[in-house]
């Protein structure tokens, strides 16, 4: 039987072995240049498995060290991937994302969208949210607009919380979103005692008893905490963290 010899290139390669082929041949060419200059990827994982994907973040950190890197991304898990090689390679870096703004696309933002902030950014943006509302009379007898907007804090705080969970009780071991469990982060996993699991409860409880996961009682008629409540738990999910976080510092260092 007579072979042809003249096939399309999309009639033999699957689409991701061709992306896999054309940024191969790119990184293999940029290689062999004499420059520096900076290069811009948009969406270079498209149609990639997961063990590709995986080898682009990593050689798209190698080619950071020396030279400036742009990635336009949407897919979630290589923007995980990504993200922990920088943090593995300490690179210099600046993330931001784009939104609607009313009836444009492209408002560019600084940081993450909030379903993928860390601990950190998370209780960044409630103390920014505590500040705006000290910054104004807290009412008395708040109206509907106030009390959306205390329980929108409560409700940051309780996803604030899981995120702390993950990052700092836990230490990353396992992350949302990624495709391994870092098994190395196990050393450093110090636990919580009784008295740390309840004030982790406690304000967990306290934002699960404000914010609509469920249709409260009309009758019940539940204040809404106030501006100044709202910082004492802020500051009291920052000792938490701050106990923890000592108590690995010190197990690093060998004391008792």
């Amino acid at each position: 039987m007579e072979i042809p010899t003249n096939r399309n290139i999309d009639e033999i390669l699957s689409e991701g072995e061709q992306r896999a082929i054309a940024l191969g041949a790119f990184l293999a060419e940029l290689s062999l240049a004499d420059h520096s200059c900076g290069i811009i990827f948009d969406d270079p994982v498209s149609s990639l498995d997961h063990w590709r994907r995986q080898h682009v973040a990593r050689r798209l950190a190698e080619e950071a060290k020396k030279r400036q890197v742009i990635v336009f991304a949407h897919d979630t898990s290589f923007l995980g991937q990504l993200r922990d090689e920088i943090e593995e390679n300490k690179l210099d870096n600046k993330i931001c994302f784009l939104e609607w703004k009313g009836q444009y696309a492209g408002n560019v933002c600084d940081g993450l969208p909030w379903g993928h902030s860390s601990y950190k950014e998370r209780i960044h943006a409630l103390e920014s949210m505590h500040t705006k509302l000290v910054g104004k009379p807290w009412p008395q007898y708040p109206n509907e607009e106030d009390a959306a907007e205390m329980l929108k804090a409560y409700d940051r705080m309780r996803a604030a919380i899981e995120r702390v969970i993950q990052d700092v009780v836990f230490n990353g071991v396992v992350r949302r979103y990624r495709d391994w469990i870092k098994i190395k982060g196990l050393k450093d996993v110090v636990g919580f005692n009784d008295g740390e699991y309840y004030e982790i409860n406690r304000l967990y409880q306290r934002c699960n008893d404000l914010v609509d996961a469920h249709d409260p009682s009309s009758a019940k008629n539940a204040t809404v905490p106030n501006v100044t409540e709202l910082g004492k738990d802020i500051d009291d999910l920052n000792a938490v963290i701050k106990v923890i976080q000592d108590r690995r510092k010190n197990k690093k260092a060998g004391a008792p």
